[in-house]
């Protein structure tokens, strides 16, 4: 009886079960904070620069719409100091603010600046506006002024020549530069501009990021509408308004039952040795009081010249009837009798 077991079967499975139990709360606890990690999103960083830059753009227009009432001379001349301005004001009351840490477009995307584990984030922020914008506004007038007075064109050792040559490397230096940062912003996903690994300010996400539920159906339309207007603008050259509407008309008229196209009484009229293209074209040209005294003495300003006979009978200028041939393909008509032309013959 010594050797049997002192404990029922039932209570053998709690030392088994208090030894998993650790090991499955340490498990949890690990995969927690593998989860509370947000995944780095280059695309979001990317995105949040083109926000503010639309956002930018949407002040731009009430601004200088209110400036063009004053002095419309000043914003051809300060576009530079008006994009600068609304550049700065937007940036300070966004990532300048102590509170966000984060400009509009960033805030947009759930990001926030992070600075490495330093704690004078304000004090870089600042920093960087001040270097990315106004370092921007700086160079750009000061490459315009040297550009202007003739920097490039200087004598080969003058003062004005090496301080061009040595800003000049500067600016291909520098264009180098960026092109690795991005490259390496692209690989890792980290500081996607020079000022920012400078500083060593960081794009982080603001609040835990959920599941993304990414749909299509915006940009679907943006394609669609896209290739709706390249369409329009490749179709557009190719389409003859005046000949649509006559078609149109003629169309419409023969839904209607009515003739073809109407014909002026006044124009029907005319003798036969007058041009009735050229009585209207010499109408339309000349005011009402010219115009009368034009039908007064038709004879004199709209003869035919070098007439040509449609298959109708009537008579034109050879100029005249052709080029409203050619312009008018297979709709053209007689403006005496509103019959078809297709061909026409000279008058002997």
């Amino acid at each position: 009886m010594s050797d049997l077991p002192q404990e029922s079967p039932q209570q053998r499975w709690k030392p088994a079960w208090a030894a998993a139990e650790a090991r499955l709360r340490e498990n949890a606890g690990q995969t927690a904070v593998r989860t509370a990690v947000p995944r780095n999103s280059r695309v979001s960083k990317l995105d949040a620069d083109l926000l503010d830059d639309e956002l930018t753009d949407m002040l731009r227009e009430p601004v200088t719409k209110a400036m063009s009432l004053l002095r419309p001379q000043l914003i051809d001349k300060h576009r530079l100091e008006i994009d600068t301005a609304i550049k700065a004001v937007l940036f300070w009351l966004s990532a300048g603010s102590a509170s966000r840490q984060a400009t509009y477009g960033q805030s947009l995307q759930n990001l926030k600046y992070d600075s490495s584990g330093h704690r004078d984030v304000l004090r870089r922020l600042r920093m960087f506006g001040a270097l990315s914008i106004g370092g921007a506004y700086g160079w750009a007038k000061l490459t315009s002024y040297m550009a202007a007075n003739g920097w490039a064109d200087a004598p080969q050792n003058s003062f004005r020549r090496m301080v061009w040559r040595m800003l000049d490397r500067l600016e291909r230096v520098t264009r180098v530069a960026t092109l690795l940062n991005f490259l390496a912003f692209v690989a890792t996903g980290q500081y996607k501009t020079l000022i920012e690994r400078v500083l060593g300010l960081r794009l982080v996400f603001a609040r835990p990021q959920g599941a993304h539920s990414v749909s299509f159906e915006f940009l679907n339309r943006q394609l669609v509408w896209h290739a709706f207007t390249e369409f329009v603008m490749f179709a557009l050259p190719l389409v003859n308004p005046a000949r649509a509407r006559r078609w149109a008309v003629r169309n419409a008229r023969a839904v209607l039952g009515l003739p073809a196209v109407t014909i002026d009484p006044a124009v029907a009229a005319l003798p036969e040795h007058i041009c009735a293209i050229c009585h209207n074209a010499e109408s339309a040209s000349l005011s009402p009081d010219s115009a009368t005294a034009v039908l007064g003495d038709p004879a004199e300003n709209c003869a035919v010249v070098n007439p040509y006979v449609a298959k109708c009978g009537h008579s034109y200028c050879y100029v005249c009837i052709k080029t409203r041939m050619m312009a008018e393909a297979d709709e053209c008509t007689c403006l005496r009798c509103g019959q078809h032309i297709d061909r026409i013959w000279q008058q002997v």
